[in-house]
């Protein structure tokens, strides 16, 4: 029997309670011993049945009104002291297997300091969303063959490809366990302003000194549902912002590869940050001249970074919305609509973000824009 809980889940909820129970209740639900682990729930609101069955339960909790998510995230770790510490959304849930899997892996492997699983993807109601929905658009599948993958400590080498193409490494931080000394560190001051929490503990443990452990086992219940999944243009501007100035911290670190990885993700993001800024000035309807200037500008980024200059319709869309738009304004609202009103129909659930859709999940909780 442990002295003190070998592992902390810390829950976070803003402005969102529906399935918070649900998640506290999964972590409950584990297949090891209570006293191995400890809950902490963070939310931003007093809510009388909520809170008297959390006391019930024998979770802790703290009220946080910070509106930014490293914030939040950074005193509800410094509330705590196991050594290992694991997130959860609060519309997501573990397997009841998981803590049981992440502390032998821990175990077995002194040398990580991070670890991260797969997903299973549920619905509102708690039901599996069948896997011929999103596996074919899952970028985990190469796990199916490979197994669980290990990246030594302390070097960047071949990390960034295989974040990159094999799995989105930097997806759902209910998918991710660290250790606590890698939550401390040069990268706290970028942590502290963050709303991407995933892609700020990613890069806490590819800049740290210890290990990197991807399993293969599905453990997470990802849930998927109209409340998650956020395309606000503001979050666009935050992700390209947080990868530019990670970039920077990677290059201070002397981390050429990810600081390349980096730098052209917040290319990538800004790109998607001026297109939908340009859609968004014709889906309410701003003055031509406005959406003129967004085009405009929009076209020179493009001008300036080749690489983001593909093929594809999704690069060009805006653009052309916003020419058509200058002519013939309510043509052109039309048309936008039936395009938006086709892809909502025709979408799928993903099982991650990939790094050139626009139509990326984007983060859950505060600060995301939901």
């Amino acid at each position: 029997m442990p002295d003190a809980p070998e592992v902390v889940v810390i829950i976070g909820a803003y402005r969102r309670r529906e399935y918070l129970l649900r998640a506290v209740r999964s972590v409950l639900a584990q297949n090891v011993d209570r006293a191995r682990f400890e809950i902490l729930v963070t939310k931003d609101f007093l809510d009388p049945g909520i809170d008297t069955e959390l006391a019930r339960l024998g979770v802790a909790s703290i009220v946080d009104e910070d509106p930014r998510i490293g914030t939040w995230l950074g005193r509800a770790i410094r509330a705590t002291t196991a050594p290992l510490v694991a997130f959860l959304d609060d519309d997501d849930e573990f397997e009841p297997d998981r803590l049981a899997r992440v502390l032998q892996i821990f175990h077995d492997h002194p040398e990580i300091g991070f670890y991260r699983n797969r997903v299973r993807v549920i619905d509102a109601e708690d039901r599996p969303i069948p896997p011929d929905r999103w596996r074919g658009i899952e970028t985990d599948s190469a796990f199916d063959s490979s197994g669980p993958v290990v990246f030594a400590g302390g070097s960047a080498a071949g990390l960034v490809p295989f974040a990159l193409r094999t799995t989105r490494a930097t997806f759902n931080s209910s998918t991710m366990v660290l250790r606590r000394s890698l939550l401390v560190g040069p990268w706290c001051e970028l942590f502290a302003r963050t709303q991407l929490p995933d892609l700020t503990l990613f890069l806490a443990a590819a800049l740290g000194p210890q290990g990197l452990f991807f399993d293969d086992r599905r453990l997470t219940r990802y849930r998927f549902y109209g409340g998650n999944v956020t395309h606000q243009t503001g979050w666009l501007a935050e992700a390209a912002r947080s990868r530019l100035e990670a970039a920077e911290l990677a290059r201070s670190l002397g981390r050429s590869e990810l600081e390349t990885w980096l730098s052209a993700e917040g290319v990538h993001y800004e790109r998607l940050y001026r297109a939908a800024t340009v859609l968004d000035r014709i889906d309410r309807a701003a003055p031509r001249r406005d959406v003129a200037r967004g085009s405009a500008e929009y076209l020179r980024f493009l001008g300036r970074h080749p690489d983001e200059r593909a093929s594809r319709l999704e690069v060009w869309v805006a653009a052309a919305f916003g020419v058509a738009y200058c002519v013939a304004p309510g043509l052109t609202r039309r048309a936008r609509a039936a395009r938006l009103h086709s892809t909502a129909t025709g979408a799928r659930p993903p099982a991650g973000p990939g790094p050139t859709s626009p139509a990326s999940p984007g983060p859950r909780g505060r600060g995301a824009g939901e």
